[in-house]
């Protein structure tokens, strides 16, 4: 019987493959922020067929992301995974200490039926990420740490508890003349004893500990929390699957039956949109020859266009992106006759809307998130600059105005108008609407790369008296528009 473990985290996809409750398989990667690319490369290394079946659990900081594609996948709680994990591993575990890149966490009392458990408190002074930071700053690559702490002399004592300090910490060591391989194990003893006041605090250390995590690749943070906690080499354990317990425990917990065929159609939200729609209006014996004449088109046009996109690099490739419009056109061809607008704008709203719905907190009316979404839009323009696909250009900013930016190039409109699906793009657009009300702001636009020649947006709060003062209306075409703006 195979049970599959996937633990979802904030920089890493693990897998676990249990074949009758036994490790067959493992695998990890850093995921760069495309957790769902990852994954889709991670299922491929299981060497198993499409239709083979597995029972299945996913864990970690990202699991929603999955749930949101398929709401039947099981899933189990970060720390219980880690429980269920390290009790696999050292059955006689008292303790864990984990660190990772984002997280840290200290579980206690594992012999117990109810464990006890404290976690860091959303800052990077306790995890692995404050020694990429410190890294930077002392001119070194991450992974030559280990090597140059052996080289270490002394501990000098640096702060541990905010990035900030210790970085005016380090330029002090420096300009004292302490060497570089000093200050990097003084760093590793500093995260330690911050680890232990602001996280363990007052919890018993139960031995023997199990130390998990992606810092125990550092080998000067094993020798701090040796001595920090005052543990014998009995008494400290780094198991060998250190870094895969919370897929471990998520494989043991693994329940239903799936296939890698079904797991990659749900990290595929576009084509799970598209099927949906074709399930909806075709027949069983037609869905399958449908979708063949979706894909078919989709190659035929995109050989005919642009080639430089950038593919999964470019950051406006991602769900609900340049790519899922081409699909989506390519979907509205081959079924014109029976698909409706309202189901365009549908499929597009739910690649784009899930994720500001999780934005829901924001409110742009505030002043503060006015101007980080300003920054958002402003890096933004960056990225479009480099790829020199969509043509961005950002006004300054004021605070007693909106916001406002232009595309004045659009790959999907440009797209639309060669091949001849303008009169489906406002369902394409019209999400743009959708978001930002999410935000609690609103999009004032007036004309699109479709039949303009830019796509502006003006963007306010949604209590600001600039939006009454630009109804909103939908035009004979279906774009949500509004009434001219005054001014830019």
């Amino acid at each position: 019987m195979l049970s599959l473990g996937i633990d979802i985290g904030t920089s890493t996809v693990k897998l676990v493959l249990l074949k009758d409750k036994e490790i067959e398989k493992q695998w990890m990667a850093v995921h760069h922020g495309n957790p769902f690319v990852c994954l889709k490369k991670g299922l491929s290394t299981l060497e198993l067929a499409m239709d083979t079946p597995f029972s299945l659990c996913v864990t970690g900081s990202n699991t929603e992301a999955l749930l949101e594609q398929d709401s039947a996948i099981p899933s189990f709680g970060d720390i219980p995974a880690v429980v269920e994990g390290v009790r696999r591993l050292i059955p006689q575990v008292g303790s864990v200490i984990e660190i990772g890149s984002q997280g840290a966490r200290f579980i206690t009392d594992l012999q117990s039926r109810a464990p006890q458990f404290s976690v860091n408190e959303h800052c990077a002074g306790g995890t692995g990420s404050f020694f990429e930071d410190q890294m930077s700053r002392v001119g070194c690559k991450l992974e030559d740490y280990s090597s140059l702490v052996k080289q270490a002399q002394s501990v000098p004592r640096l702060s541990g508890r905010c990035a900030v300090f210790a970085k005016t910490d380090i330029i002090h060591r420096q300009q004292e003349g302490v060497s570089t391989p000093d200050i990097l194990l003084g760093l590793c003893y500093a995260m330690i004893r911050n680890y232990k006041a602001t996280i363990v605090r007052r919890l018993p250390v139960c031995k023997p500990v199990v130390f998990c995590g992606g810092v125990t690749c550092n080998t000067g943070v094993i020798r701090a929390v040796r001595e920090v906690f005052g543990l014998t080499e009995e008494e400290l354990i780094i198991p060998e699957f250190v870094r895969y317990e919370a897929a471990l425990g998520a494989a043991l917990k693994a329940s239903g039956s799936f296939t890698l065929r079904q797991l990659n159609d749900s990290l595929e939200p576009c084509k799970k949109e598209i099927l949906a729609k074709i399930t909806l209006h075709y027949p069983e014996v037609e869905r399958e020859a449908v979708w063949e004449q979706v894909q078919l088109r989709y190659a035929e046009l995109l050989s005919k266009w642009r080639t430089d996109l950038g593919g999964k690099k470019n950051f406006h490739n991602g769900v609900g992106g340049t790519y899922d419009c081409i699909a989506i056109m390519c979907f509205y061809d081959a079924c014109r006759d029976v698909v409706t607008f309202r189901e365009m704008e549908e499929i597009e709203e739910n690649l784009i809307l899930p994720s500001f719905r999780k934005l829901r907190f924001v409110d742009i009316n505030k002043p503060f998130w006015k101007k980080l979404m300003y920054r958002a839009f402003s890096t933004a323009q960056k990225h479009c600059d480099t790829w020199h696909d969509y043509e961005m250009d950002v006004a300054p900013y004021e605070n007693s105005k909106p916001i406002y930016y232009e595309f004045t190039a659009c790959p999907a409109a440009e797209f639309a108008k060669r091949f001849g699906f303008a009169d489906i793009m406002p369902a394409l657009c019209n999400v743009d609407y959708a978001s930002m009300e999410l935000l609690h702001a609103k999009l004032v636009r007036k004309t699109t790369c479709v039949d303009g020649c830019r796509c502006d947006y003006t963007i306010c709060g949604d209590k600001d008296p600039y939006v009454k003062e630009h109804p909103e209306y939908r035009d004979e075409n279906g774009y949500r528009r509004n009434k001219e703006c005054s001014y830019r």
